[in-house]
C-alpha cells in the first residue's frame, strides 16, 4: 500500500513536493525580509522623533 501511495505521489509530483516546499520557503524568506526592512524603517522614524523631541526641550531655569 505504501508503494502504491508513493508511486501515486511521484506520478502527480515528480519532485515529491519538494518544489512546492521550496517555493513556500522562498516566499516566507521574502516576506521576512520585507518585514525586517519595514521594522528598520519604523525604528529610524521613531529614533528621529525622539531625537527631535529631545532637541526641542528647553531647560527651564529655576529661580534662587
Amino acid at each position: 500500500m505504501q508503494d502504491f501511495m508513493r508511486n501515486l505521489v511521484v506520478a502527480f509530483w515528480p519532485d515529491g513536493g519538494q518544489g512546492h516546499a521550496r517555493r513556500n520557503a522562498w516566499s516566507a524568506m521574502v516576506a521576512d525580509t520585507k518585514r525586517a526592512r519595514e521594522r528598520a524603517s519604523a525604528e529610524a522614524v521613531v529614533q528621529g522623533a525622539v531625537a527631535a523631541g529631545e532637541a526641542a526641550r528647553v531647560p527651564v531655569a529655576v529661580g534662587h
